[in-house]
């Protein structure tokens, strides 16, 4: 993302480049600064719950996403209609016969009808299901009703006019109108089959009750009439009505099978999926919702080849079980984990309002000095915990810590991801599974140790963070281009580059903090994060930045978020 980039609409996208293991929730700036329903924030302190702002839109149940696919398929049917409408419609002005003026006529009624439909999906956004549902029923009885009164008028004025010819194509007209009516009816209207086998049905009834109504008129002309509607010709057309309706209410059937069986594919357990937010080289996550506590979170779903392998997913499993036992206040919280029907196995994990540390730098520019030491001393707490537990992350970026928005505070650091972790020899739970499934991390933060596939430690995480806070500083991770593996040569060999040669402006006491974290020998580190937060917390900028700061930082990107919205609108 360039540093012009406009904030976006909630949502995720795949971890940085030569990441090939991760999924990651990277909501953007919008997201906090911004209430729910899209407006511009006030230019305050953010109050309201954003995840009971999400939870009061709750997900669609099915008969919400029928209704909505409804409105769109009635719409678009009527589309369909009127422009087949409009070119027998326009045919039926050049033709100078009486027969095809009257036709024109009932055709521009249909076409009036369709208009007027349209009109009225499009300008009233809020019909109920089943408003929607009396409008269906209303618009093709009308429009049954229409070809009902075009061919019974038509009919008679060519019993008139003795045209036999004529009145027998009519006839066959009137069939093809109907099977195009209901096969229309079939594709794009969501129905169960019993209801769609109704409608069809009674559609069916049309051409036969017109055929009875012109013998019940043209007692005068009874010949005709009975040659049009003897036994051959009527079971013909009977025949051919009855198959088509088959086919109608087979294709319904089939159509609506579908429609619910992606509805239930998309619940897993108590879960009810919503968009995709994102996927990468282990699975899929989804916005998703708890369909009793209707709360929502993030559920990663792991890709088919994991699930596959069962040492992968018993480890998988495992870690995953660790990671929610982490209780830090800075370190995501994992709700639940569990296999659909299928096998796959998922996890469920909150969903944050917030900005990423890579979309934060690129977006607004390297971070202050006192911002960097306030964001990574939260940081520090929450490793603090896991490799007390025995637990190494191995995958720190700036992708994986998210700065959000949560109870009231700004400026809250969570980090995630801590569901690919490395347990420890300290760990009760580090037993060894043949055939490991590994992570191999992110190259542009990855420490000397983990790139030469060494033991680890929470010293690694200690370089990872290092390397983190190198980039909120100056905008770039230690060392950059080339392929991964001349990534991990450099952390391996090369010397850093102090920050201060890209920002001189970076505090002299800061620098040695960053440096000391990225010592190429682990013993040559901070010997852990409790040691790093109080080297942090000595640095003279550390007072430069605090919660008062943060929540009017966050203010001031609302007020230009509202001011940006306010300059697109026309005057």
């Amino acid at each position: 993302m360039s540093d012009t980039a406009e904030p976006q609409i909630p949502g995720a996208r795949p971890a940085d480049e030569g990441d090939d293991d991760e999924i990651l929730l990277e909501p953007t700036v919008q997201h906090a600064v911004t209430t729910w329903g899209g407006s511009p924030a006030p230019a305050s302190p953010p109050s309201q719950s954003f995840h009971m702002a999400l939870a009061t839109n709750s997900l669609p149940s099915i008969t919400t996403e029928t209704g909505e696919l409804l409105r769109t398929r009635l719409k678009a049917a009527a589309l369909f209609l009127a422009l087949g409408y409009s070119a027998f419609f326009l045919f039926g002005l050049l033709e100078p016969s009486s027969v095809q003026h009257r036709s024109a006529v009932t055709l521009g009624l249909r076409l009036i009808l369709c208009a007027s439909l349209v009109g009225l999906l499009s300008a009233r956004a809020d019909l109920g299901y089943r408003e929607l549902r009396l409008l269906e029923y209303g618009f093709f009885a009308a429009m049954i009703l229409l070809m009902m009164f075009g061919q019974f008028s038509t009919g008679s004025r060519l019993i008139d006019d003795g045209d036999l010819p004529r009145l027998v194509a009519m006839e066959k007209n009137g069939i093809i109108n109907l099977l195009v009516l209901m096969t229309l009816y079939a594709v794009f209207i969501p129905n169960d089959p019993r209801t769609t086998a109704r409608v069809v049905m009674t559609m069916a009834l049309g051409p036969f009750l017109v055929l009875a109504a012109l013998q019940w008129k043209s007692a005068e002309a009874p010949a005709m009439v009975d040659q049009l509607a003897r036994t051959e010709f009527a079971i013909g057309n009977m025949l051919f009505v009855l198959l088509s309706a088959a086919l109608a209410i087979y294709t319904s059937h089939t159509l609506n099978h579908l429609r619910r069986d992606l509805h239930q594919a998309r619940k897993l357990g108590q879960y009810r999926l919503g968009e995709k937010l994102g996927e990468g080289g282990m699975g899929e996550v989804y916005l998703a919702e708890h369909q009793l506590l209707k709360r929502p979170c993030a559920l990663k779903l792991i890709k088919p080849d994991v699930n596959t392998n069962p040492i992968a997913l018993a480890r998988f499993e495992r870690e995953v079980q660790t990671a929610a036992t982490l209780s830090h206040p800075n370190t995501i919280e994992i709700f639940d984990y569990g296999h659909a029907d299928d096998g796959t196995f998922y996890y469920v994990m909150e969903y944050l309002p917030g900005l990423s540390v890579s979309d934060l730098v690129h977006q607004f520019g390297p971070l202050p000095p006192g911002r960097a030491i306030f964001l990574t001393r939260q940081v520090c707490g929450a490793l603090s915990e896991a490799h007390r537990m025995g637990v190494v992350h191995r995958d720190l970026k700036p992708a994986n810590i998210i700065v959000a928005i949560l109870g009231g505070k700004c400026d809250v650091p969570k980090v995630l991801d801590f569901g690919l972790v490395k347990l420890t020899a300290d760990h009760p739970e580090a037993v060894r599974l043949t055939a490991d499934y590994t992570v191999s991390g992110t190259p542009q933060y990855m420490s000397p140790e983990q790139a030469m596939a060494a033991d680890l430690d929470g010293r690694s995480d200690i370089y990872s963070l290092g390397a983190i806070l190198y980039f909120m500083l100056t905008g770039q991770p230690p060392f950059q281009g080339g392929t991964p593996t001349e990534l991990m040569i450099a952390h391996a060999r090369d010397p850093v580059t102090p920050p201060s040669k890209h920002r001189p402006e970076i505090p002299a006491d800061l620098e040695a903090v960053v440096m000391k974290c990225l010592e190429k020998k682990a013993d040559d580190r901070y010997p852990d994060t409790r040691a790093l937060a109080a080297a942090l917390a000595a640095c003279a900028s550390a007072a430069d930045w605090d919660e008062a700061h943060a929540e009017q930082w966050w203010a001031d990107q609302a007020a230009a978020l509202a001011d940006s919205e306010a300059s697109l609108q026309p005057a």
